[in-house]
């Protein structure tokens, strides 16, 4: 006889968020998209607005989860996005569970004419996982891909995170600390002009994608004052060489802007920002790190250098509505 499917309750929280952030804060591999700091730069110049709402598995708190709201005309247009969401408790998140909460979800913002609904689940995408989705009333978006990132565990000491690393990883960060280059940390938002700036510049010329320098920008003037941005630097001499950038959420944090130039990539120099960020999130509290979108597409090199530093990747189911 099969099991019970799990109950699930959408509780708002629409009066404040103090409960929220609490939750929030101590689940595993919460991500960017999902922290109130997000929502707080990204919805304004969109017409948006963020609800937050926790998730009750069987009358017992499993999660949290933010979406995106747009509407007009009393919600007769109506727009909702969830990205990268729910973020699960430890111990949640199974199939079942997952399936439980979209159809709580459907239920809540059921398909209609006049609405849009845009979903990517923070689910891994295993056949588990997609049997599960794919029994509720979620529609897979045609040609959707499964979003890829890799995750640090940054709860080891850094011997063990060291040992972790790569082999060719290891060396080129051996090549880094041998060189002359000198680099600075700042969580006061020093530098960071110059550092986007750059991202800019390396942007344009090389043409790969990720998000605007505005939109960067945003997020780190709503991030600042909370000692949530990290900055980091390494330069030959007077001249900056490469640059990084990482945002902080909850017990989380993300690789969000990073570029070198010809002479740090002789250099080596990103992999040293890499490692001695690693360093400076731990001293801060922070247990995972985020290194953002990856692909096998066009960007195997990227991939190549994030998965050298002995991280799981993650694909997760892709986009539904």
């Amino acid at each position: 006889m099969d099991a019970p499917l799990p109950e699930c309750q959408i509780v708002w929280n629409d009066t404040g968020l103090s409960d929220w952030e609490e939750v929030f804060a101590r689940a595993p591999r919460a991500n960017l998209l999902q922290s109130p700091g997000y929502a707080r730069a990204i919805c304004p110049p969109l017409g948006q607005r963020p609800r937050h709402g926790r998730i009750l598995i069987d009358g017992s708190l499993a999660g949290v989860f933010q979406i995106q709201e747009a509407q007009i005309l009393r919600r007769a247009i109506h727009a909702v996005i969830l990205d990268r969401g729910p973020v699960w408790l430890d111990g949640y998140g199974t199939p079942d569970q997952v399936g439980a909460f979209f159809r709580a979800f459907d239920r809540t913002f059921p398909r209609r004419i006049g609405r849009k609904r845009r979903l990517l689940p923070e689910a891994p995408n295993t056949p588990e996982m997609r049997a599960a989705l794919d029994a509720t009333r979620l529609k897979r978006r045609p040609g959707s891909t499964g979003y890829q990132t890799v995750w640090v565990d940054l709860r080891p000491d850094l011997e063990t995170l060291r040992a972790t690393l790569k082999s060719r990883w290891r060396g080129a960060l051996r090549k880094a600390e041998a060189a002359e280059l000198t680099t600075e940390w700042s969580w006061k938002g020093k530098s960071l002009l110059q550092v986007l700036t750059g991202y800019e510049q390396d942007k344009a010329e090389r043409g790969y994608p990720g998000p605007t320098v505005g939109t960067v920008t945003d997020l780190c003037r709503t991030l600042l004052g909370h000692r949530k941005v990290l900055v980091g630097t390494a330069s030959q001499g007077d001249r900056l060489v490469a640059a990084a950038l990482f945002l902080c959420h909850g017990s989380g944090s993300t690789y969000q802007v990073g570029w070198t130039t010809a002479a740090g990539r002789t250099l080596s120099a990103s992999h040293l920002l890499l490692w001695q960020a690693m360093g400076e999130l731990k001293d801060a509290g922070h247990l995972d790190l985020d290194l953002g979108g990856v692909n096998d597409a066009d960007a195997k090199g990227v991939k190549s250098f994030k998965e050298g530093l002995g991280g799981e990747t993650v694909e997760l189911v892709g986009q539904y509505e």
